[in-house]
């Protein structure tokens, strides 16, 4: 996705656009001719405006909720994999060891590997790697004695671990239907464009209506682009909920 600067460039594009339709229209179309029908035009351009600003404002809050969820998600996934390495701890000292490797080596797998792949646009299994070693390690230490108990605690959270891992996955694939980025991208035109024909004899009145108009839905635009891929871009979900798991499992371990 794009940056900020890129994002910021793009809205002065669209403003500059903007105002150049309307310098247009006022040299084909002369503004007393287009006051004449401004009845109409006011009218339809309330309607549109108010039909495709609930379908703006939707869509900013739709992505916004999947970006926080996105973010939520990776959060319990870093707990998760901090819960298995503490309910290990008391297993046999072999066993535990081995946990406590398995999930430094996966909280790294995922700040190093897995994320700069997402933020390219690209999956990595460098922790699914790590979680299949760690499904082993468990069967592995299901008969040990003593242990049934913190046997059956992990078996439940690195279920946990890999439905959150899961839903990381498929947050990454899925993106906004090409049908509902026609409809914003046409509604924003339409919107912006009857905002052009309207005629006024103020000019610059005109222009600064129609350029903020225009940067309203431009920026707005910009953050459903951005928000919808959640991984991606400026404003992305970062891995900082496996850096703080992987300060804490080093503490741990120095005790």
């Amino acid at each position: 996705m794009l940056s900020y600067a890129q994002s910021s460039m793009l809205v002065v594009v669209a403003m500059l656009v903007s105002v150049f339709m309307v310098l247009v229209l006022n040299w084909v179309w002369p503004i007393p001719n287009r006051k004449l029908i401004n009845d109409v035009t006011g009218w339809q351009l309330g309607i549109l405006g108010t039909t495709y600003g609930v379908i703006l404002g939707f869509m900013l809050y739709t992505v916004w909720i999947d970006f926080r969820a996105a973010e939520i998600n990776a959060t319990q996934e870093a707990s998760s994999l901090l819960t298995v390495t503490r309910i290990a701890s008391a297993l046999p000292v072999e066993a535990r060891e081995q946990f406590r490797t398995l999930g430094m080596k996966y909280a790294d797998a995922v700040v190093n590997q897995e994320w700069p792949a997402m933020q390219r646009q690209e999956e990595s299994r460098a922790g699914e790697l790590v979680e299949v070693d760690m499904w082993k390690l468990l069967a592995a230490v299901k008969d040990s004695a003593g242990s049934a108990n913190s046997v059956d605690h992990l078996t439940q959270v690195l279920g946990e671990l890999s439905e959150r891992r899961s839903l990381r996955e498929e947050q990454l694939r899925v993106r906004l239907p090409l049908v509902l980025w026609i409809l914003l991208l046409a509604g924003g035109g339409a919107t912006v464009g009857s905002s052009c024909v309207l005629g006024n004899d103020n000019k610059w009145l005109h222009y600064c209506q129609v350029l903020a108009l225009t940067f309203v839905v431009a920026v707005t635009l910009s953050a459903i682009a951005d928000l919808a891929r959640p991984f991606e871009g400026a404003v992305s979900v970062t891995p900082v909920a496996f850096q703080r798991v992987q300060t804490i499992m080093q503490l741990d371990a120095a005790r």
